[in-house]
């Protein structure tokens, strides 16, 4: 049924600008620009497809606005120096060329000696130099024909330091009283109007609430709002601090926490009386941001996620297509990646063309020769390269051995909490299965002379993985289960469990069964801040959630055997014998070498995908193996 999207394409005026929906993409830091801060044609490409996707506004997020003075910008453009100027020109140029308006985020952090405040330390001369600094880059933007700048007001950084009650102790006019910490706000935006004619649109970003103890909380934030508010032309209300790594989850949300995080903060904003538009942020998609307009909770609503995972998202809400679009899972891969000092360039689990714009569009752009492929199995690595191959204009026959498309994705999305991850599955078989180049052969299992009788060009081995079972006495006792088993249903457990394995899958298995009420003990080899660093912002966030439930958590424990009902585990100081009704095995899984190898020869060109090729099995390897395989045809 097509849905109505009234609210979401209702023009809105904003300052000088008008723009044409009500959706602005999210500030994000992709890590595609050149590192000495420009734009690079990578960088380009992915704005590219946002501003012809159907955004409102494009915002090029995380961008300095000091001289680099021969340090790398992470990759991030920087403000900072007239080096950005012929590519922010391009920039905007391509921007309007689809009808979006361009802005870009204006941000610094403040650093000082440990147990210090930078804002403290500051004398007149450093905050004139930072109005400076940001006012400079504001003009560069205006001169390069951006619409808006904003400034990043929020989550623990420069600008919200002088307003936060955690880092500004001053006693001269920029400290104490609210119309003080204020100050340095309200004399930045007027030299940003000053030094651009009022040629820009201003929004302001804040945190609603820091979330730590002394931070700011919505009262003094809404007292806050209300000095600025005449200054400014648009509030972006978000909340937490990047530099607080339990709150992480807090700014991007995983899976497990609902979407429209932030919503309340910005509608508690309007109800304060607040006269500027607010623009809410925080898991919102298409369905979402209508539902939060209808309600008046929001003027505008940014989502980047969202566009990531199909930056078309918009023009095909506007256009009756929502069935088409490839819904974000929320995995933070995306952030993963990104975050930090460290970060690698920007991809998605569900979209491998993201961060890959300008190679796929070369690929696309070369002349195909039509050939046959025949692919095995039917999970995500296999419907991506089908509907890839497809794409391309390649004959394509996908062989799946049950009775429908898939794979193991479906034992991960019966718990609520993988609500999206269920509506990734069934586009993902909707889309596939609908496409009428791609001939499926379900309940049928891909033997030799049932794919030599296609007489295939290519052959795409996509059958997955099996269980990780090592060699540990006692893992084969009828107490024992996969962890897979537990997910799909196939198998109960007792009321005392002890799951061995603390990936994600195992946190995940952890987190369901505590909620039903039953005794759980996670196992994990590890420690716990190295099983946060394998994934971030998802393992912060469950294994908070499972603290919540009152799961055993015992990290840096090996498991050195099982019993009937217990198992013997080894930490450096210890060794103990934890009781069990049953025990879930949650230890990975290992590619199906034995299984692939048998179709090596049946054609010209035979490549494994997925699961297949590696132990450490992701959504993210399944469709960029698939989507790669079909490219190199």
């Amino acid at each position: 049924m097509k849905k109505s999207y009234e609210k979401v394409f209702e023009p809105i005026q904003i300052g000088p600008m008008l723009v044409k929906n009500r959706i602005e993409t999210a500030p994000a830091a992709p890590r595609l620009a050149n590192n000495d801060g420009t734009i690079s044609p990578e960088l380009l490409a992915w704005s590219r497809e946002l501003a012809k996707g159907g955004a409102g506004i494009v915002t090029l997020g995380i961008s300095g606005v000091t001289p680099l003075n021969g340090m790398g910008s992470g990759f991030c453009v920087n403000m900072g120096s007239d080096n950005v100027l012929v590519g922010l020109t391009t920039f905007a140029e391509e921007m309007h060329r689809y009808g979006a308006k361009a802005s870009v985020e204006l941000g610094a952090f403040a650093f000082a000696p440990p147990g210090q405040s930078a804002i403290d330390l500051m004398s007149q001369a450093d905050i004139d130099g930072w109005i400076a600094a940001f006012s400079d880059a504001a003009e560069r933007a205006a001169f390069c024909g951006m619409d808006m700048v904003l400034l990043h007001g929020g989550h623990g950084i420069l600008i919200s330091n002088f307003f936060s009650p955690l880092f500004n102790h001053r006693t001269d006019k920029y400290g104490g009283s609210i119309e003080n910490r204020a100050r340095f706000a309200c004399e930045l935006v007027d030299e940003i109007r000053r030094k651009t004619k009022n040629k820009l649109a201003i929004e302001f970003r804040i945190s609603a609430e820091e979330l730590v103890p002394g931070g700011v909380e919505l009262p003094e934030t809404i007292e806050f709002v209300k000095v600025i508010e005449d200054k400014i032309d648009l509030l972006h209300v978000s909340a937490g601090m990047l530099l607080v790594d339990d709150l992480v989850p807090v700014s991007t949300q995983p899976s497990y926490f609902k979407r429209g995080y932030n919503v309340h903060y910005a509608a508690s904003l309007k109800k304060a009386g607040i006269k500027v538009p607010i623009t809410t942020v925080g898991s919102i998609d298409l369905n979402l941001a209508e539902q939060i307009l209808e309600n008046g909770e929001a003027d505008m609503c940014a989502m980047i996620r969202t566009v990531i995972a199909d930056p078309f998202a918009p023009e095909k809400a506007r256009l009756g297509q929502e069935e088409d679009i490839r819904p974000c899972i929320r995995c933070v891969v995306c952030l993963n990646r990104t975050h930090g000092m460290r970060g690698k360039r920007v991809a998605c689990a569900v979209n491998p063309r993201a961060g890959r714009e300008v190679e796929t569009d070369i690929a696309l752009g070369l002349p195909v020769t039509k050939k046959k492929v025949v692919i095995v199995g039917g999970g995500p690595a296999g419907m991506e390269a089908a509907r890839t191959a497809a794409d391309r204009g390649h004959d394509v026959v996908l062989f799946e051995k049950t009775n429908q498309l898939g794979g193991t994705l479906h034992l991960a999305v019966r718990p609520e909490f993988k609500a999206d991850l269920k509506d990734y599955l069934d586009w993902a078989i909707r889309t596939t299965e609908a496409d009428s180049r791609i001939i499926i052969r379900k309940n049928t299992e891909a033997t030799e002379a049932l794919i030599q009788a296609e007489h295939p060009d290519a052959v795409f081995v996509a059958i997955g993985a099996e269980p990780n079972l090592p060699p540990i006495p006692g893992l084969d006792g009828k107490h024992v289960v996969w962890v897979g088993d537990v997910e799909s249903g196939k198998v109960s457990v007792g009321n005392k469990v002890v799951i061995a394995g603390g990936g994600l899958a195992g946190c995940e298995n952890a987190l369901v069964l505590a909620r039903e009420g039953k005794e759980v003990t996670l196992v994990e080899m590890v420690s716990e801040a190295e099983m946060i660093a394998s994934n971030p912002v998802p393992m912060t966030a469950i294994l908070q959630l499972l603290k919540k439930e009152n799961v055993t958590i015992l990290t840096q424990h090996k498991l050195i055997s099982a019993a009937e009902h217990s198992v013997t585990l080894e930490c450096a100081e210890c060794r103990q014998d934890v009781p069990f009704d049953t025990l879930v095995v949650s230890l990975g899984v290992k590619p199906k070498t034995a299984e692939a190898a048998k179709f090596a020869g049946l054609a010209e060109k035979v490549v494994l995908l997925g699961d297949c090729t590696t132990s450490q099995g992701t959504l993210l390897s399944a469709t960029l193996t698939g989507s790669n395989a079909a490219m190199d045809l």
